[in-house]
């Protein structure tokens, strides 16, 4: 009965490892600039070094080694006591609660001091806080020393701090989230405390059964377990601008891929032995086989219930989810227009037995480029240089509009330079570009027009590529629309997390929030427009900004050098990738700010450059102008 729970309480103690272990690393990759999360981090690493202590204590034969490891463990013990009071004065701080925030923050070195000196007294094995040399056995404890009772007092000090700055914080909150999580936190706080105080060293184990302790052991692991889970979860939330279901879903992605596949890998090693003895095999084979399964089944279980926990998450807003969520299996990209263009003109070069062809269409930016080339491209480029595309669509565009579910008239069809050219259009008849293969004169048939066969065949193949292009074009309209509200709605949801985290202290900070001033577009047109210098530049209430003033003592001082540095900055995040096409709506963005701004070219010269009117170059600069403005917001909430 013994072995079994000695047994169960190593396998809890793997298993709480792994959990605190796994929300510690979520939490420093997440959130550790908040000052509640840097408390938990520290709480978090308490409990770790205890547990981790525990299970080489269980392993451990050497008496030296079973030494060192116990008095390690007080590291643990030791810091738990100031990160709640590190954890108290965060909770005191988003509370409102500023005079009481201030004397709990004077506390905080004196609180991490007086942990480390309570672990070097411990470690360096003099008999102040504990003494007695430790005994063999799975509940083994060294006795109280003089200086113990000392740290109790001052982990119950610590312990009753955090909760009254806890019962003050939610009295404050403004809105039931809050204060709901302020709830969870109250209920689970005592976790590492639980998991890390030697209870064993206040009483006399002697006096009382080992089954009894080691069962009381077991079910305290699955305590703190369980509210170290819902406590970093409450935590998890502060400081973070992101919508409740995005956290919640990255909290239960992370659990899963981390405690959970880390748990049922401790547990199938736990339970090899017994294997080896029923099957009569070696403990190395039924390993290898072992870690071959879980490999390849636990992401296969994974991946079958997180569409579940999703589910959870997304409750409301299922539907829009899962359309989401399947959207690009269902996205005809541009790689798949271009496949399925030049797969179009193989079948119609095939069935004319000619060499070349290709498919025009139009850019962006009005002009027309070549988007799918069958057969040599030297004599497509030879064509297109001696029949400019941009002077030969125009023509093609006013051959008449041929009629769906019927054969092309010849003239529909132009030929020129040895090139036979259709245009393509929408349902609706705009003009989509041309199709255009080599078909040379003494190919004609029919005193110069094609067959009906052929015309047939590509009519055919024609409105296919003419269904492509303009799907194409569409999707690409609700892209760009897309990406334009990107920064709005990222802007929102940080907003919605700000309201829904305030405190009477933050809320009156809203309405001096520059980024949320409905003229925040302007002051920063008008700083782009004295870029290098004018009363726009040196006297912009832009220099309040908390990326600026950052960036002030980066630049010797010079408040006008600091903002011309974050602008710039703001119009470098927003250079495309070079893989995307060169007539993409954000590179004519990024060139027209670049230009303009930054190398001080006229709007002549730059709308030149980008083949448009100065009517369109002044549309164009206030999109791009408001593209900087939300780039500014997102480096100011991030510097938040």
């Amino acid at each position: 009965m013994l072995l079994i729970l000695d047994q169960l309480n190593q396998l809890l103690a793997a298993a709480v490892l792994i959990v605190t272990f796994s929300l510690l690393a979520y939490i420093a990759m997440q959130n550790w600039r908040n000052d509640l999360a840097r408390a938990l981090l520290v709480l978090l690493t308490g409990v770790v070094v205890v547990y981790g202590g525990d299970l080489l204590l269980a392993r451990a034969t050497r008496a030296s080694t079973i030494e060192f490891l116990a008095r390690a463990q007080w590291l643990g013990i030791a810091l738990v006591p100031a990160a709640y009071i590190h954890l108290a004065n965060g909770l005191l701080a988003i509370g409102d609660r500023q005079t009481l925030a201030a004397r709990t923050r004077s506390l905080i070195p004196l609180a991490y001091v007086g942990s480390i000196a309570f672990f070097l007294l411990v470690a360096l094995g003099t008999d102040l806080v504990v003494r007695g040399e430790l005994p063999s056995g799975p509940i083994a404890q060294f006795r109280p020393g003089p200086l113990f009772w000392g740290y109790t007092l001052f982990f119950i000090f610590s312990a009753i701090t955090v909760m009254i700055a806890i019962v003050a914080s939610e009295r404050t909150a403004l809105t039931i989230t809050q204060r709901r999580r302020l709830r969870y936190l109250g209920a689970t706080f005592a976790a590492p405390g639980i998991g890390v105080f030697p209870f064993l060293v206040l009483g006399a184990p002697s006096a009382t059964p080992t089954a009894a302790i080691l069962l009381l052991q077991a079910i305290a692991s699955i305590i703190v377990a369980i509210m170290i889970t819902v406590m970093t979860y409450s935590v998890a939330f502060q400081g973070v601008l992101l919508p409740d279901r995005l956290i919640k879903q990255d909290f239960l992605r992370w659990w899963l891929y981390g405690p959970f596949v880390g748990i049922s890998i401790v547990l199938f090693m736990q339970v090899v032995p017994l294997f080896e003895q029923l099957l009569g095999l070696p403990q190395n084979t039924l390993l290898t086989f072992g870690v071959m399964l879980m490999t390849v089944l636990m992401p296969l279980f994974v991946s079958r219930v997180k569409p579940y926990l999703d589910a959870l998450v997304y409750m409301q807003d299922q539907d829009e989810i899962d359309y989401l969520r399947n959207l690009p299996r269902s996205t005809f990209t541009r790689a798949d227009l271009r496949a399925l263009l030049e797969n179009s003109l193989v079948a119609i070069c095939g069935a004319l037995r000619v060499e070349i062809g290709f498919v025009a269409a139009p850019t962006n930016d009005g002009s027309y480029t070549i988007k799918a080339v069958c057969g040599p491209r030297s004599d497509v480029k030879r064509f297109a240089a001696e029949y400019p595309l941009d002077d030969l669509m125009p023509q093609l565009e006013q051959l008449p509009a041929r009629a769906r579910d019927t054969l092309p008239p010849t003239d529909a069809f132009l030929y020129c330079g040895g090139f036979c050219l259709l245009p393509l259009r929408s349902p609706d008849g705009l003009f989509l570009g041309a199709l255009a293969v080599a078909y040379a004169p003494e190919q004609l048939q029919r005193g110069g027009s094609l067959a009906p066969e052929t015309r047939q065949l590509i009519s055919i193949l024609a409105h296919q590529m003419e269904l492509a292009l303009s799907t194409v074009q569409m999707q690409q309209r609700i892209f760009d629309t897309l990406r334009g509200l990107g920064p709005e709605m990222e802007s929102l949801q940080q907003l919605a997390s700000r309201l829904e985290q305030a405190t009477p202290a933050t809320i009156n900070t809203l309405d001096s929030d520059l980024i949320l001033d409905p003229a925040f577009p302007q002051l920063v047109k008008e700083a782009l427009t004295q870029f290098w210098g004018g009363p726009k530049l040196s006297d912009s209430p832009l220099l309040s900004l908390r990326t600026v003033r950052r960036m002030i003592q980066d630049q010797g001082g010079n408040r006008t050098r600091a903002l011309q540095t974050v602008l710039r900055q703001a119009i470098a995040n927003l250079r495309p990738d070079e893989q995307l096409d060169p007539s993409a709506q954000e590179w004519l963005l990024y060139n027209l700010l670049e230009g303009r701004f930054l190398q001080r070219k006229t709007v002549r010269d730059v709308a030149n450059r980008l083949a448009m009117s100065e009517s369109d170059f002044y549309r164009k600069q206030r999109i791009a102008i408001e593209e900087v403005a939300r780039q500014l917001a997102l480096m100011e909430d991030s510097e938040r």
